[in-house]
């Protein structure tokens, strides 16, 4: 029997293949996102579609989540998808995913999420069930790289602290050095400064949170403050 291995024909049923993948129904794979991430009102294919409700931990994340197929990326040998969504009446979030032989990375992003779901998987800061939005903006995300990322946290809040809510605005820079990366948190203007720093690793964030009222509004935080000791220091993760 006659084999044919002319290579156009192989190149013919890759694409096929690709193309045909790319075609299946989205809600074929919804299932398979890693917990605690949920997806809800999902519908399109891998080529182009939408996802209503994107959460974590059984709260929204991400609403109206849309991606279009960027087939020009298989000219460098990977697969793009353009992201577009929304969150509340901020501005729309944008980013830019990339599946390449090094893996998956978001590039170019743009977005604003609440912070409450994101705290809340941080055993640490769960028991102050913070809230706030985190205006996220990085050139390049992936597995253990982060690069030139910084989060605004903005308006931020606590369950605790009714009365003070909200109590400041914080700026978190995510700096890369080899293979170990570190991270710092500057207060930006509010009745509450938090500051510290520390390194991120395959379990969370490392290091430490101090937090300082301003004067004369001590009495406001004591039920957020005595949970941290006389110092008022949050330990996060093992260093």
């Amino acid at each position: 029997m006659k084999r044919y291995r002319h290579p156009l024909m192989w190149l013919g049923l890759v694409l096929f293949g690709l193309f045909a993948l790319l075609r299946l129904p989205t809600v074929l794979f919804a299932a398979t996102l890693p917990a605690p991430m949920q997806a809800g009102d999902v519908s399109g294919t891998l080529w182009e579609g939408r996802i209503g409700q994107l959460g974590i931990g059984g709260q929204q994340l991400l609403q109206d989540v849309r991606w279009r197929w960027q087939p020009a990326a298989l000219l460098k040998g990977a697969l793009a998808w353009q992201l577009d969504t929304r969150y509340a009446d901020t501005p729309p979030g944008s980013a830019r995913a990339v599946l390449s032989a090094a893996g998956w990375r978001l590039e170019n992003v743009a977005l604003t999420v609440p912070a409450s779901p994101l705290m809340a998987q941080v055993k640490m800061l769960s028991p102050f069930q913070l809230g706030g939005d985190l205006q996220i903006r990085a050139l390049a995300l992936a597995q253990n790289h982060y690069e030139q990322t910084s989060v605004l946290w903005q308006d931020a809040s606590s369950l605790v602290t009714p009365q003070v809510n909200p109590f400041g605005n914080y700026l978190i820079n995510v700096q890369q050095q080899g293979s170990a990366t570190n991270w710092s948190m500057q207060p930006q203007g509010g009745m509450l400064a938090i500051s510290g720093g520390g390194g991120i690793s395959n379990n969370g964030p490392t290091g430490a949170l101090t937090f300082t009222p301003t004067a004369g509004k001590e009495a406001m935080f004591a039920a957020l403050l005595d949970r941290m000791g006389p110092s008022h220091t949050l330990q996060l993760g093992s260093r």
